[in-house]
C-alpha cells in the first residue's frame, strides 16, 4: 500500500476504526450524489470528498486544502532522499487538480478507461499531506457512478487493487513516464496500468456478485435471529416496516462498524432510537458490543466483516501475470 511522508494509516483503536469506517461510507455516498449529480465537478468537490474522508483524523486541521509542501512516497519522514516516487512540486498541484477534475466531468465513452486514468493521476499528483489513497479510491466510484455504473453499490474495485499491491505499484510506476504525452513510452504506460486495473474490475465484479449471494443469506439469518428475539421479549416477530432497527439492519453491510451518533446520523434520526435500534441488534446477536474510547460503544456485524474478510483472502490468492512490469504469477504467495 502506498504511504505518504504523512502517513495514510488508520489510527488504532475500535473507536478510531468505527470512525474511519463511517467516514469513507458517508465520503462515497457523497462520491454517488453530489459529485453524481454535479454537471462539472470541480476541485472543491474534490477537496470536500478528502475532508469528509479525513474527519476526526489526526490530520483532519489540513483536511480539504491542497497541499503547499513537498511530499514524496515511501523513503522516510526527513527527506526525499530514497523515496519510491516525488509528486509534482506543489505550485503545480493546482493547475494539475483543474485539468484532471475537468476530465472526470467528461461524458467519456470508455468509463472503466476513465476510472483508471483517473486514479493513477490522482495518485500521481498526490494532492494532499494526507489521505491521497483513500481519496483516490473514492473517486473510482465516483467515476463509474457519474457514468451510470455501479449506481447505489460500491464495487470492491480499491480491495482488488490493494489486494495485490506489487501489481498495483508497478502499474501506477509505469503510468508515471518520463516524455511528451504522445510518446511510446506514455502509451505503453498508460496500457499497462489500464490491464492493471482492468484485471482489478474483473476480480471484483466476480467477488461481488458471490458477496451478493452470500449477503442474501446472511439476511436471512438475521431475519430469523431478530424474530426469535422479539418474540423471547414479548414483541411481535416483525417490526414495523420503516422502523430504525429495520433500517439500520438494512444499512449494515455496508457500515459493519458503528457507533449510536454514527447510526443517528446515517437513519437520520435521534440519538435515542439510533441506540434503541442498536440495543435490539445486539440482544438478537446481529452485532457484537465493543468498548471505545471516552466510554463510546462501538457495534460491529461480525458476520459481514468475516463475509469481507473472505473477499479479501480470495483476491489476493487470484493469480495475476504481468510479465512486462516484472511481476509474474508465480511471484504471487
Amino acid at each position: 500500500m502506498l504511504a505518504t511522508k504523512a502517513g495514510d494509516e488508520p489510527r488504532a483503536g475500535i473507536g478510531d476504526s468505527a470512525r474511519e469506517v463511517v467516514n469513507n461510507v458517508l465520503a462515497l455516498r457523497k462520491a454517488v450524489t453530489a459529485l453524481t449529480s454535479t454537471p462539472c465537478v470541480t476541485v472543491d468537490d474534490i477537496n470536500g470528498l478528502q475532508a469528509a474522508l479525513m474527519v476526526e483524523t489526526e490530520q483532519h486541521d489540513l483536511a480539504g486544502k491542497l497541499r503547499e509542501v513537498q511530499n514524496w512516497v515511501g523513503g522516510n519522514a526527513y527527506g526525499p532522499h530514497g523515496a519510491e516516487y516525488v509528486p509534482p512540486a506543489p505550485e503545480l498541484v493546482g493547475p494539475l487538480m483543474e485539468d484532471l477534475a475537468a476530465f472526470i466531468s467528461e461524458d467519456q465513452p470508455l468509463p472503466l478507461v476513465q476510472a483508471a486514468l483517473v486514479h493513477a493521476q490522482f495518485e500521481t499528483i498526490h494532492p494532499y499531506t494526507d489521505g491521497n489513497g483513500r481519496t483516490g479510491r473514492a473517486l473510482i466510484h465516483t467515476v463509474l457512478a457519474r457514468q451510470g455504473l455501479a449506481v447505489g453499490h460500491v464495487l470492491p474495485i480499491s480491495m482488488s487493487l490493494l489486494a495485490h499491491a506489487r501489481e498495483y505499484i508497478a502499474g501506477l510506476e509505469a503510468y508515471r513516464y518520463n516524455g511528451s504525452a504522445d510518446s511510446a513510452a506514455a502509451m505503453d504506460g498508460t496500457e499497462a496500468w489500464i490491464r492493471v486495473f482492468l484485471a482489478a474490475t474483473r476480480d471484483a465484479v466476480a467477488e461481488a456478485r458471490r458477496f451478493t449471494d452470500e449477503l442474501g443469506q446472511m439476511r436471512d439469518l438475521w431475519q430469523a435471529r431478530l424474530a426469535n428475539y422479539r418474540e423471547s421479549c414479548g414483541l411481535r416477530p416483525h417490526p414495523r416496516k420503516g422502523a430504525a432497527v429495520v433500517r439500520l439492519m438494512e444499512q449494515l453491510p455496508g457500515v459493519p462498524v458503528l457507533t449510536a451518533r454514527a447510526a443517528g446520523s446515517l437513519l437520520k434520526t435521534s440519538f435515542v432510537s439510533a441506540s434503541k435500534a442498536l440495543e435490539e441488534l445486539a440482544g438478537a446477536g446481529i452485532v457484537q458490543v465493543k468498548d471505545a474510547e471516552r466510554g463510546t460503544r462501538a457495534f460491529l456485524a461480525s458476520d459481514v466483516l468475516d463475509l469481507i474478510n473472505g473477499a479479501e483472502r480470495r483476491l489476493t490468492y487470484t493469480k495475476w501475470s504481468f510479465p512486462d512490469l516484472g511481476v509474474e504469477s508465480a511471484d504471487r504467495p
